[in-house]
């Protein structure tokens, strides 16, 4: 039996990465001098590998047992006597000691990072580097990676590439896919590369790709020279795709670019019910902006037509007052199940005065303000946000509230139902998202969720009257009471802004109800699964039943809806030019995707829709994730996360320094794997 073998191009005991080798040198590119140890080495020591088909708990325990064997088993009679021959014959200060299994860079299975690889190897530490390697054939990791492509652990050749180390002043990688990269990408993951020799790297690897296809090696600079180790298929990002929501506006006035995706304030897509009353208000009610769903997306654009009669700032507080009583008194009159009609009729009533006539008066207050510095003490608009902070509003009261559940669910003296009841009494017709189709927290109290609670419970606001008073100091003494006049009308315009919402939020829950009655009728007559089934139906034709529409499969209609729903949110629109959320930049794989925040922490797993988050992960531990996207602190294009990413088709974003602390668990983002952007949306 053969444990050892030249490098050659033909061999197919050598693995990707030895053969790699071999056509490097042929080509008479710089290479260093190597041997393999073939697969007979590995079934020496594990002579029976059992078949794997999930990876449970006795699975991890029968691979640990494995490796144990394998670290321990004696070596074959004249092994160490050839390999020690072997090394004598390179004659190298030290050594590189690498995997070459057969089932890694292959197309679309380049299993990067999953094995290990020793390199600067000292002479006495080959032979348990060799061990080493072949040990992390065995690993979960390599063993989720393989079931991930339906094959048996370990089935093919296992062979371990040992060559020269080169310690050379740079390092890194370089990569070239000529039909989707107008030129080589090269990356430095140590020192500088000068740029002659960077321009043969370039050139080098159009050769390669005009005879290999897309190629990625690995490159150290040493002695005045670029020398190979590796070359491999270079899997690129997959071209993002224009982005099909705007297929409906083919003839319309206003043209694509005037439409801007309100990422801002609704991030998800809407549901069918949703995107109803968007059309309904749109149609109804003029506030300074057209609205329409796009690919399921809300957008906004522009509006010509005229406004309802404008308000002073100064009668701001006296509108809202009347507009809440009317509101309340409407609501009263509804009831616990109202007939939809009514409720919409509510809706559309609060609509048009809140965000035609009340929000632009607001948006003055807070422009007169800003004007009035501008023009008597510029360098007082650096107080701003302080100046805007600590105004008692429903966020503050929301905040209070919401600290006392915190703080009541740690004292067992008294619980914290009692005070979510309280909460829940004033903001219970409040949901997650802005959307019909999300229960109210009152509908389903656990989604107000304790650390929720907590965070809003801690925010701390800045000293607005020490700020005040030196924003005065910088004024003349004749400007004083007219200061104090804008300053008061636009601390009330912070708190009026979070009133109109909490107004806007009781309206929209009482379509909600009067939705979930016309729901409850439905699937009591059969014609829908459950009463939620009828937010997935179009609002037009709920406001026709349940008499209307006698043979239509309403189930049939609201399974496509909510599976249009839930397609929509894998398909984002880009980015609009300017988001009002704080974001990171990195290096991108492709695609685009929206989840939820959930960080990384060693040995638990994130939920499959999640947006993992982490300073850096290992190349076994990837294997391992089923995440939605990934976006990670370190890393580069060429790297193990970005590689894997890309061949598991998972949008992610690698490199994004300061993602950790930017982002929270919870938080809503936008993966933006094509522009190499993530995004806090909500």
């Amino acid at each position: 039996m053969s444990f050892l073998a030249d490098l050659g191009v033909a061999d197919v005991r050598l693995g990707g990465k030895a053969r790699s080798l071999a056509v490097l040198a042929e080509q008479g590119l710089p290479t260093p001098a190597g041997f393999v140890v073939t697969d007979a080495l590995f079934r020496a020591f594990c002579p029976g590998i059992p078949d794997f088909h999930r990876l449970d708990e006795e699975a991890i325990a029968s691979l640990d047992g494995l490796r144990a064997g394998l670290m321990q088993a004696p070596w074959p009679a004249g092994f160490r006597d050839e390999l020690r021959a072997r090394i004598s014959a390179i004659a190298s200060a030290s050594y590189a000691v690498r995997s070459s299994f057969a089932n890694e860079d292959l197309p679309g299975q380049l299993a990067p990072g999953v094995y290990e690889s020793c390199v600067d190897v000292s002479l006495p530490d080959v032979e348990s580097a060799i061990r080493q390697v072949l040990r992390s054939a065995l690993a979960p990791g390599a063993a989720a990676y393989a079931m991930a492509h339906g094959q048996q652990l370990a089935r093919d050749p296992v062979a371990v590439l040992v060559h020269a180390f080169v310690p050379g002043r740079s390092e890194g990688s370089a990569a070239f896919a000529p039909e989707r990269m107008a030129e080589p990408l090269v990356t430095l993951r140590r020192g500088q590369l000068p740029a002659e020799a960077e321009a043969v790297l370039r050139g080098t690897l159009v050769t390669l790709a005009a005879a290999r296809g897309p190629v990625e090696v690995e490159w150290v600079f040493a002695e005045g020279r670029v020398v190979y180790l590796q070359a491999r298929p270079f899997q690129a990002s997959v071209p993002p795709a224009p982005w099909t929501g705007f297929g409906e506006l083919v003839g319309e006035t206003v043209a694509r670019a005037e439409w801007h995706w309100d990422a801002a304030h609704n991030p998800l897509p809407l549901s069918p019910a949703q995107a109803g009353l968007v059309e309904l208000v749109d149609g109804r009610c003029s506030v300074g902006i057209r609205q329409r769903v796009f690919g399921g997306y809300l957008f906004y654009a522009r509006d010509q037509r005229s406004l309802p009669p404008p308000i002073a700032p100064e009668e701001a507080a006296e509108y809202f007052a009347a507009l809440r009583s009317e509101v309340e008194a409407r609501l009263a009159s509804l009831g616990p199940r109202p007939d939809l009609e009514a409720a919409l009729e509510l809706f559309v009533f609060a609509y048009q005065p809140i965000f035609g006539v009340l929000q632009p008066a607001l948006r003055q207050a807070h422009e007169n303000l800003c004007a009035f510095l501008e023009t008597h003490a510029p360098a007082a608009l650096a107080f701003l946000p302080a100046l805007r902070a600590g105004v008692a509003s429903v966020a503050s009261e929301r905040r209070e509230r919401a600290a006392r559940i915190s703080s009541a669910a740690s004292q067992e003296e008294r619980p914290h139902t009692e005070q979510l009841a309280h909460y829940l009494a004033l903001f219970g017709d409040e949901a997650p998202i802005w959307d019909v189709c999300a229960a109210t927290y009152a509908e389903d109290p656990a989604t107000f969720l304790p650390d929720a609670a907590r965070r809003i419970g801690e925010l701390v606001s800045p000293d607005w009257q020490g700020a005040n008073a030196r924003v005065e100091a910088m004024l003349p003494a004749q400007l004083h009471e007219r200061w104090r006049r804008l300053l008061s009308v636009a601390r009330a315009a912070i708190a009026l802004g979070e009133a109109d919402d909490w107004l806007y939020a009781r309206t929209q829950a009482a379509v909600r109800r009067g939705l979930l009655a016309v729901g409850r009728r439905l699937s009591d007559a059969a014609r829908l699964r459950a009463a939620e089934d009828v937010f997935y139906l179009p609002l037009d034709l709920v406001r026709g039943l349940p008499g209307g529409q006698p043979g239509t499969d309403l189930a049939a209609l609201a399974d496509k809806g909510r599976a249009a729903w839930q397609q929509a949110r894998g398909l984002p629109p880009p980015l609009p030019d300017a988001v009002d959320a704080q974001a990171v930049r990195g290096a991108g794989t492709g695609g685009r995707v929206i989840g939820r925040v959930a960080w990384h922490r060693p040995g638990v797993s994130a939920a499959a829709d999640t947006v993992l988050v982490a300073k850096t992960l290992l190349p076994t531990e990837l294997p391992l994730i089923g995440a939605l996207a990934i976006v990670t602190e370190t890393g580069g294009p060429l790297d193990h996360v970005a590689a894997q990413a890309r061949e598991r088709g998972i949008p992610a974003v690698v490199g994004a320094h300061g993602a950790s602390s930017v982002f929270a668990d919870g938080d809503l983002v936008l993966v933006d794997g094509d522009a190499g952007l993530v995004v806090r949306l909500v």
